[in-house]
């Protein structure tokens, strides 16, 4: 939510800034569960060995979760809220507020990060895909232009964990707005997939 709310403000737009918005729920939509149409990655719910937290599914209400109301509530984020609670606020020390409070001190992965919040954009590199492909979608999803480095350093880490092929080629087929799509390629380019 945080990142949501910061690229509000920065447009100038966080008084119309909702959890329920179209954008919030294209971030954590992700098909798959029968009930439960978001999924919260990014949640610590304790040690289970070899399952999945159930908490990261969440039902459709995720006002109930990300509302002002809700974060006030919540020491951890009740700095994005005003002081009645009605309205989202973002303070000028908001980075750092963030790197501690939702961070816990840590950076963060930008390259995992961007592969979730990333998964169902599509975009052109120039030459071969690389995991910086990853960290510039990302940066460019949430408005951190290289005027914000000092920010953007704050909170992400840019540098892949590890040292592999972060990317396969695959067919795209490109269709006209008049071809019909009879499952057949008319015309195939190759792409790059995170």
């Amino acid at each position: 939510m945080y990142l949501y709310l910061r690229s509000r403000a920065r447009a100038g737009d966080l008084a119309s800034a909702s959890a329920s918005s179209a954008q919030v729920e294209s971030l954590i939509g992700v098909p798959g569960h029968p009930t439960k149409p978001f999924f919260f990655p990014f949640i610590s719910r304790g040690n289970r060995p070899g399952e999945l937290v159930p908490t990261f599914w969440r039902n459709r209400n995720i006002a109930g979760s990300w509302s002002p109301v809700s974060l006030a509530r919540q020491p951890a984020s009740a700095w994005l809220v005003s002081a009645d609670a009605m309205a989202y606020t973002l303070p000028v020390d908001h980075a750092e507020r963030a790197l501690q409070s939702l961070l816990f001190g840590q950076r963060v992965s930008a390259l995992a990060l961007g592969a979730y919040f990333l998964r169902n954009d599509g975009f052109v590199v120039t030459g071969e895909a690389a995991a910086d492909d990853v960290v510039l979608g990302l940066r460019r999803k949430f408005d951190y232009p290289s005027e914000t480095d000092e920010e953007f350093d704050l909170l992400f880490s840019a540098k892949p964990p590890v040292d592999v092929e972060w990317f396969e080629a695959v067919d795209v087929v490109i269709r006209g707005d008049d071809d019909p799509d009879d499952g057949q390629a008319d015309d195939e380019e190759g792409g790059a997939n995170a």
